[in-house]
């Protein structure tokens, strides 16, 4: 006689499941994150960096992100353009703006870090000066390139790990 048992494996916890990827969404959020300051590491202004996670839609979500304006022209790029002193703006009663002749960049295009840096040489007085424009570092296309294949291996080990406990397999 030959008997055939059902052999069911318990069933996914899906619960685990979410907390584990969230989990492993922060860590990866925060890695990121650290990346990103890595860029500002030698400016004396601090951009403030987000980490927010997601769940819903077409998979896991990471968004590392900064409202500051300074961060986003350095980032993207500026065109040559004009600035002027406070005084013909209406911003401030300044009619001259002070400066020095030279400036090294603090950051190089597609590198993530910072260097020293800043103004040198003599100081300059003009009410305006011709600003030649920044190249664009492009530090979130950079960031995103470093991690979409680390954060999809992440992910996918922390399914793997949930499956494993529930009694199931990953391949």
């Amino acid at each position: 006689m030959i008997v055939f048992k059902t052999i069911k494996p318990s069933r996914l916890k899906v619960d685990a499941m979410r907390l584990k990827l969230l989990n492993a969404m922060r860590a990866c959020g925060t890695e990121i994150k650290q990346d990103f300051e890595k860029t500002t590491a030698t400016w004396e202004h601090k951009p403030e960096f987000e980490v927010l996670v997601s769940l819903t839609g077409p998979g896991p979500v990471v968004l590392v992100a900064t409202d500051d304006k300074v961060y986003r022209y350095v980032s993207e790029g500026t065109r040559p353009h004009l600035i002027f002193a406070g005084y013909y703006t209406g911003k401030t009663n300044k009619r001259a703006l002070v400066f020095k002749s030279g400036y090294r960049a603090k950051t190089t295009p597609r590198v993530l870090g910072s260097s020293g840096g800043g103004a040198f040489g003599t100081t300059v007085v003009r009410p305006y000066v011709e600003h030649p424009g920044t190249e664009a570092r492009e530090f979130d296309s950079l960031v995103q390139e470093l991690w979409e294949t680390k954060f999809k291996r992440r992910m996918e080990q922390a399914m793997k790990e949930v499956a494993q406990a529930s009694g199931h397999r990953m391949r």
